[in-house]
């Protein structure tokens, strides 16, 4: 078991995890606005019955897909989430408001964001990974779906064992024919969470750091743009927002996107959300979109792995320790955080976190930081 968890480990990490990483080329469809298909489609891949459904749930693959998929996440809400949903109650309750949750090196992990963050009405999760499409389940044959019901699952391992996604798991499962980005999670995690989808489109970020929707044959209006999906979701009458973009946040790339900055910054005093974010913003190269979120974020929650404690002065914040910090995993030796360490060590000051997170996922050895602006 140590040598399985150990190779999970070393292979484990965000988006983001290199300075030359390269955003995959996009060039799939989504179902447009005015398309109701998506959460028949989204039901479907969730494991989750639909009256539309009737003939396609009579697979045995899916049967069998489904019945994991409920024993999957229901172990979760029991074991984890049921957790999370008390400590955010009582933790967050002054700080998650009605505003925008910004989720970088996110990958499609709405699960966990909406988790701690359940208010917020708007959701901006960034991730390598493109937006690729959910397969249409006219065009599947007895084989086909198989295939891809089996490619979902892989890629929803990590995330349900261990908390988070693994890079070059991601690399493998999203390099597929028919699983070719992360739609068909952002469909799982949000139909699984309760939501319907009412209105799905693929957008990029215009030059004033605006939306614009794009269709099939805007290939040239597009290019070098940074292209993401925006679902509305609907939920016991309450409306939110989610954008998923595919971005290297590097500052090489990042400072060839101001418009994606701009976009942020409109969204004004956001939260953040950080979690198993590889140690990036550790770097000088990932301190562009360090500042952006230090400059204009009014709460950040994160682990270790996120903005190093170092910069957050306490003359602007004020910050809440949980859980325990013992270093961090061999993949990131050299990004120990001595300073943090050091905090750590007066008990008085440290409060207690009733569930795993981040790249240590037992209880007992997770942490987080609560940073609050004065």
């Amino acid at each position: 078991m140590f040598l399985i968890l150990l190779f999970y480990l070393m292979s484990c990490g965000q988006n983001n995890s290199t300075t030359n990483a390269v955003t995959k080329k996009d060039t799939t469809i989504v179902n447009s606005a005015s398309d109701g298909s998506f959460n028949r489609i989204a039901r479907y891949w969730s494991g989750l019955p639909d009256k539309e459904n009737k003939e396609l749930e009579k697979f045995k693959e899916w049967q069998t897909y489904a019945k994991s998929m409920d024993s999957s996440f229901a172990r979760l809400e029991r074991k984890k989430f049921s957790l999370i949903y008390n400590w955010s109650a009582s933790e967050l309750k002054n700080v998650s408001s009605n505003s925008t949750l910004f989720y970088p090196f996110s990958g499609p992990d709405f699960y966990y964001a909406n988790s701690f963050f359940p208010q917020a009405n708007t959701y901006i999760m960034v991730g390598l990974e493109p937006v690729g499409d959910a397969k249409k389940l006219e065009n599947l044959t007895d084989t086909s779906l198989n295939h891809y019901l089996k490619q979902i699952q892989n890629s929803l391992y990590a995330i349900t064992n261990f908390g988070f996604f693994r890079t070059i798991a991601m690399k493998e499962n999203f390099n597929k024919e028919n699983l070719n980005g992360m739609l068909p999670l952002l469909y799982i995690f949000t139909t699984r969470k309760g939501y319907e989808i009412e209105s799905l489109q693929r957008i990029i970020i215009t030059e004033e750091g605006s939306e614009k929707a794009y269709q099939k044959g805007d290939s040239i209006a597009t290019k070098k743009k940074v292209k993401g999906v925006k679902m509305i979701l609907s939920k016991n009458g309450n409306h939110q927002t989610l954008y998923y973009f595919s971005m290297d946040l590097s500052n090489s790339n990042y400072k060839n996107h101001p418009e994606f900055e701009k976009f942020v910054k409109a969204k004004k005093d956001f939260s953040t959300y950080l979690k198993a974010a590889s140690c990036l913003m550790h770097k000088s190269y990932f301190n562009q979109v360090r500042n952006l979120i230090l400059e204009n974020s009014r709460v950040v929650l994160q682990d270790d792995s996120g903005i190093p404690i170092k910069f957050f002065n306490d003359e602007k914040w004020n910050v809440t320790l949980y859980g325990s910090y013992n270093g961090v995993i061999n993949l990131f030796k050299g990004d120990e955080q001595p300073e943090l360490k050091e905090l750590y060590k007066d008990s008085s000051k440290v409060k207690s976190l009733p569930f795993g997170t981040g790249y240590k996922f037992n209880k007992g050895a997770s942490n987080l930081q609560l940073a609050i602006k004065k």
